[in-house]
């Protein structure tokens, strides 16, 4: 989904500032010590791409939902429990290592607001002119597994930089591999929240005249590396 996403969303009058949509070349890997490998070289002030991305906008599978969840924040403890494609998992003493309590909280929002980025994203679907409309919402707990874990690695990054700017949000979506009019609402969906995070941010931050969206291509390309918490 992630690959299908167009390079420009060009200015329009309800969207005054051109969005540029830069997508990271593969898919990020189900496996803790890459993600924490990779956040650092991805994220400012390393990510190769000029001009640097205002806005970091992961996305994952949360197999167990029906609908499309934008993730408030991320747990810095308790990914002890689901091995990822390696058959590793990574104890709290290594999370404290990586993340000490005395530096970061347990817990990492997004500076997003989220209320308000929830209302501009179905608005911006009803304006996009969907035959019916999604089920987008916000979520308190993308869970403890790989989703979760490099959400919060990446809030830490920000955090570790400035405080109080963290312009990072989760996408967690539905199995939408089933059919292609399955995949189209995603790429809408995505589309309509990018819009609206630049909308919002707008709002409440700094942003450029032209805002550089990246997206790290987070799909699933097997059962095992499925971010299942939700499952039943």
């Amino acid at each position: 989904m992630a690959s299908r996403l167009p390079a420009l969303i060009p200015a329009s009058s309800d969207n005054p500032t051109p969005i540029h949509i830069h997508v990271h070349h593969d898919a990020i890997r189900v496996a803790y010590r890459h993600v924490v490998d990779l956040v650092p070289r991805l994220l400012l002030p390393n990510n190769p791409i000029y001009s640097h991305p205002d806005i970091i906008l992961h996305i994952g599978l949360a197999a167990g939902r029906d609908h499309f969840a934008a993730e408030e924040g991320a747990w810095g403890r308790n990914y002890a429990n689901l091995p990822d494609v390696d058959g590793e998992c990574i104890a709290d003493t290594a999370m404290e290592k990586l993340f000490p309590a005395n530096r970061f909280p347990g817990r990492l929002s997004t500076s997003f607001n989220t209320p308000d980025v929830l209302a501009r994203w179905k608005a911006n679907l009803k304006r996009q002119g969907s035959r019916s409309i999604s089920d987008v919402r916000i979520s308190k707990d993308p869970g403890n597994f790989l989703c979760g874990f490099i959400y919060y690695n990446s809030l830490a990054h920000y955090y570790s930089i400035t405080r109080d700017q963290r312009p990072v949000i989760f996408l967690h979506v539905p199995n939408i591999s089933r059919c292609e009019e399955d995949m189209k609402e995603g790429i809408d969906v995505t589309i309509a929240l990018i819009k609206a995070l630049v909308q919002s941010w707008q709002q409440v931050g700094i942003v450029s005249d032209e805002v550089a969206c990246l997206i790290p291509d987070k799909r699933n390309r097997s059962r095992g590396e499925t971010d299942n918490n939700f499952s039943s």
